[in-house]
């Protein structure tokens, strides 16, 4: 019972604070000017900051107090089976088998990934207006002449030197596939 007194009496204290903190709110209506107003409500905020305060006090008093109780007890309940020695209980651990995680299966229905083949354009430059003749083979027979700014598709098969002139195969924007002086071509970015 002595234990109890200080909490108590923090509580009552908070109570008082509490009350006094209202009868300042009340007393700060319309009957005084503003300045002395909010000089009132001020008053009356810390009161009750301070009323809460005592309030925390006497809880954290009254929890702190019965943690010391249940310590007590155990301790004394351990003395008294152990026949006076006291013993720490000890963790056992138990441990499971492992459980197989399942390999993810792959969804079907996802589109199989494939590499995007890089695609090489030039254009035809620097003929000075005649434009570029397309051939079926370096230095070989004419299919069309390819007007001046005309993009081709560079294909992959390797250049050819003939006559002085580097020949490379190329694709024309139709479809017809042939042979053009690769002096004449300026090439794209991806394939400098």
């Amino acid at each position: 019972m002595s234990g109890l007194f200080i909490p108590i009496a923090l509580a009552l204290a908070g109570l008082v604070m509490a009350l006094a903190a209202y009868r300042g709110i009340r007393r700060g209506g319309a009957r005084f000017y503003t300045l002395e107003r909010e000089a009132m409500l001020r008053r009356a905020g810390f009161s009750l900051l301070f009323s809460v305060l005592l309030f925390l006090a006497s809880v954290s008093l009254l929890a702190l107090e019965r943690q010391q109780n249940l310590a007590a007890d155990a301790a004394e309940a351990g003395n008294a089976s152990e026949g006076g020695t006291a013993s720490t209980p000890t963790q056992v651990i138990q441990t499971f088998p492992p459980t197989e995680t399942p390999s993810p299966t792959p969804d079907l229905t996802l589109p199989t990934p494939t590499v995007t083949p890089v695609v090489c354009r030039a254009s035809i430059e620097n003929t000075g207006g005649s434009g570029l003749t397309l051939r079926t083979a370096p230095a070989g027979d004419e299919i069309r002449v390819l007007a001046e700014g005309t993009i081709v598709t560079l294909l992959d098969e390797e250049p050819v030197t003939v006559n002085n002139f580097t020949w490379r195969k190329v694709r024309v924007l139709g479809g017809d596939e042939g042979w053009v002086a690769e002096q004449f071509l300026v090439v794209g970015a991806p394939c400098n």
